[in-house]
């Protein structure tokens, strides 16, 4: 049996997925754009160093607690609908999170709407924050146990997390994630040092971390995060420079 570790999440980080494959249409009798956000239980695509996919029941409290929206690419200008007017519904069912969104009389909600209905547009993604995930002890799989939902939405260009792939200085991720799985099993070699060494300069001179209490989760939301970002936070839970 394969063993699993558990964390409490990425909790400072904002991160964004998208689905390709899901429905996304106009639904004329509930004056609006139905669809689903996320999908349970299927792996993701490679997310750079880790395939990852959503447990049943990870929206169930943050649905039920928190104001969240529904925009355009994610632009906080652009809202078309929200939980605590009820112009955004969401539900969770045996597939994943669906939605219903009431659209505005507005021009832009208009032009959404006659791009979904030309299938001009037809990708959804979720913003959202980890609560509680758990990594297989290879550190190749990711389930997101509990999220804090942001934000759902209709986009054009989806951000695919899988672009990076490698840093700046040249630094392969995947280099890094076996660097980093040897380090989780103490078993760390000379040149692991170095590539962490790396790695730690790069997040202390580039990583500005959120500092809005999450109580406030629906306010203007950052830009996704990248491969790099996720491993800066690997490397934080792990306290990686004990090795050091």
């Amino acid at each position: 049996m394969e063993e699993i570790r558990k964390s409490s999440g990425l909790s400072n980080i904002i991160e964004r997925r998208f689905y390709v494959d899901v429905e996304l249409r106009v639904d004329d009798e509930a004056e609006g754009i139905t669809g689903y956000a996320a999908v349970f239980n299927r792996y993701s695509e490679d997310l750079g160093f880790f395939k990852e996919k959503i447990q049943s029941g990870a929206f169930t409290k943050t649905i039920q607690e928190n104001d969240i929206r529904a925009l355009i690419n994610h632009d906080p200008n652009l809202i078309i609908g929200r939980t605590k007017n009820k112009t955004l519904k969401l539900w969770e069912d045996d597939k994943g999170l669906g939605f219903n969104v009431k659209l505005p009389d507005t021009s832009y909600a208009n032009d959404l709407k006659e791009s979904i209905s030309r299938k001009d547009i037809t990708q959804n993604s979720f913003g959202f924050q980890t609560i509680q995930d758990e990594w297989s002890q290879d550190g190749k799989r990711r389930t997101l146990l509990e999220v804090k939902l942001f934000d759902v939405s209709p986009v054009v260009f989806p951000a695919y997390p899988q672009t990076s792939v490698k840093l700046r200085n040249g630094i392969d991720l995947r280099e890094i994630d076996e660097a980093l799985i040897r380090a989780d099993r103490g078993n760390v070699i000379e040149s692991d040092r170095s590539i962490f060494d790396k790695v730690i300069e790069i997040v202390n001179r580039n990583y500005e971390p959120i500092t809005e209490p999450l109580e406030k989760h629906s306010e203007p939301i950052i830009e996704p995060v990248d491969s790099a970002t996720l491993i800066r936070a690997r490397l934080a839970s792990m306290a990686i420079k004990k090795y050091f």
